[in-house]
């Protein structure tokens, strides 16, 4: 009625007629919320592809307190390595150090034995071996400040093409990285903060789940020696990166090289979803669809649930972390080529394109 007085008021001091009714002419209002989704189940085909060529960097703590925990890396390496000699896949594995300081031999340069820098697929399975241990095992002069970050992200991005460096990193191929140390990660921002290594991490390649980290250390929880910190940004990058921790304490590293041989040769346990699933009621269905040399496939299901219950729930196989839109398989991974079918409702309201984001801890 007021928007009616009004343009009566106009239409006195310009002369003109109001020759139609605005509020009657006016669209009708649109429905306070989106309509529901006109297919609300939603089913995500995976195929389990094996990455056909892969780059391994280890980052070992050459400080002080590490000879045991080289000795103990250099010989646990053949486990490991099994899972690449005559496996097809095309690899680079080298070491650095967690030592910024020592520019002639350390700040983000592979070590060298052998004459060589990095392991590949070329070498036999002894050689592979004494290469890698000479390289493990490269003392314990190396600077007090651990600053496996920086090393990493030196050795990569910003040193690829030095002569020490040359051939290691490749475009095409997948990346994993593997911090060994007993004590926190000192890198602070330089040269890059932890959120900026982050998203680093997941926009350097063409996929997230291209790269991954891993780390032998002192766990965040449980037992820890004293007069060793607990290496919580190490253990930060694998859980964004959805890689693999280990007790640096535990005696066998037996069946840690072999979780680690597994993920870092390309088989993955983690698939990420391509809608938003409805968490309450629970609606997630998995399923591997597994073929075998007859012909006949063979299906074998999965019960779900969402992270953090699999604690309590002794029949979850198969984990759904909201923070990455992302299952992970608990005690299996699936054979190269098997087709997963997740199946769950779509959230309302979800728009294509939306991200998912896991907060992160305060700090750099």
């Amino acid at each position: 009625m007021k928007r009616i007085a009004w343009l009566g008021v106009l239409a006195m001091f310009t002369g003109c007629a109001v020759e139609y009714d605005p509020i009657g002419d006016a669209p009708p209002a649109r429905a306070p919320n989106p309509p529901e989704p006109e297919n609300p189940e939603q089913l995500d085909r995976i195929v389990q592809v094996q990455q056909p060529k892969v780059d391994i960097l280890f980052i070992v703590d050459n400080s002080c307190s590490m000879a045991e925990e080289q000795s103990a890396l250099a010989n646990n390496f053949g486990p490991f390595m099994e899972f690449f000699t005559g496996s097809g896949l095309d690899y680079h594995i080298g070491v650095v150090s967690t030592d910024m300081s020592d520019a002639a031999n350390h700040q983000g340069k592979l070590q060298v034995a052998g004459g060589v820098s990095y392991i590949d697929d070329t070498m036999p399975f002894q050689q592979a071996n004494t290469i890698f241990r000479q390289m493990a095992i490269m003392g314990t002069n190396g600077d007090f400040e651990e600053k496996g970050r920086a090393a990493a992200y030196t050795m990569v991005e910003l040193k690829p093409d030095i002569p020490r460096n040359t051939g290691f990193y490749r475009e095409e191929a997948s990346l994993q990285f593997v911090f060994i140390s007993d004590e926190e990660d000192q890198s602070g921002a330089n040269p890059i903060t932890r959120a900026e290594f982050r998203q680093w991490m997941e926009t350097k390649k063409i996929s997230p789940d291209l790269v991954t980290a891993h780390a032998i250390i002192f766990p965040p929880t449980g037992p820890c020696p004293d007069g060793d910190t607990r290496g919580l940004e190490y253990a930060r990058y694998a859980s964004w990166t959805g890689g693999v921790v280990f007790n640096l304490c535990e005696e066998d590293w037996g069946p840690f090289m072999d979780e680690l041989g597994l993920q870092t040769s390309g088989l993955k346990r983690e698939f990420f979803l391509t809608k938003l699933p409805v968490t309450e009621p629970w609606s997630l269905d998995v399923k591997v669809v597994v073929p075998n040399e007859a012909g006949e496939d063979i299906t074998l299901g999965f019960p779900s649930c969402l992270a953090g219950t699999e604690i309590d729930d002794p029949l979850c196989r198969v984990v759904y972390n909201p923070g990455r839109n992302s299952i992970s398989f608990l005690d299996y991974v699936p054979d190269p080529f098997s087709q997963l079918l997740v199946k769950y409702n779509i959230r309302e309201n979800f728009a294509a394109g939306s991200t998912v984001s896991e907060e992160l801890p305060a700090g750099n």
